[in-house]
């Protein structure tokens, strides 16, 4: 989603649980899905697992893979902050009770390797110019690096970030082990988004 800056800090997070039970997965649950990088060049490098995500990216109804459910109870604390932190303004609560509560419609764990980068890219789609694109980082290094716009930065393990999918972005992972963010794509029905394009509906 388009707004005012290049990213924006929402909060800090002890993600102990959460890190635990993702750095049991090993190579087999990482590389068991290639569509993502195969879908989308920026990503190729990229290593995916899917929580709540659908193929054709659509904006409603998404559905729920089980890894979701065993992580569901360490992921409810940043859930419900970032619930909270769309309904700061009284504009907000009043989009909410008109069009109903907001709804995560994908979210992904993602493994960027030692020495890799994502590309310089805009996210398009008319899912992903409608939705909060909010990141965790679970497992990373001070030589993983954030591009966003004019930003250059290191988001630290804990740290809850929303990005400016719709201004030019990057990774570039420089250290020596492997980072792995939380991304979750959050809707409020509603919301009015001043995208490059024009004003948008959620």
């Amino acid at each position: 989603m388009n707004f005012a800056q290049d990213a924006q800090k929402l909060g800090r997070f002890d993600i102990s649980a959460l890190k635990a039970i993702v750095s049991q997965y090993g190579e087999d649950d990482w590389n068991a899905d290639g569509r993502r990088q195969a879908d989308f060049r920026a990503h190729a490098r990229t290593q995916a697992l899917k929580l709540i995500a659908d193929s054709d990216f659509r904006h409603a109804n998404p559905t729920v893979h089980p890894i979701f459910h065993e992580l569901e109870p360490a992921l409810r604390p940043l859930m419900t902050h970032v619930r909270d932190a769309y309904l700061q303004t009284l504009r907000q609560r009043r989009v909410a009770e008109a069009h109903g509560p907001g709804y995560f419609i994908r979210m992904l764990l993602t493994r960027l390797p030692a020495g890799a980068e994502i590309k310089p890219h805009v996210d398009e789609g008319e899912s992903l110019k409608r939705c909060h694109r909010i990141h965790v980082p679970l497992v990373t290094n001070p030589l993983a690096v954030f591009f966003v716009g004019r930003l250059k930065f290191h988001m630290p393990e804990g740290e809850m970030w929303e990005i400016n999918n719709r201004r030019t972005h990057a990774v570039r992972n420089d250290g020596p082990d492997a980072r792995i963010h939380l991304i979750m794509d959050y809707v409020q029905p509603g919301e009015t988004v001043f995208d490059t394009e024009g004003p948008l509906t959620a």
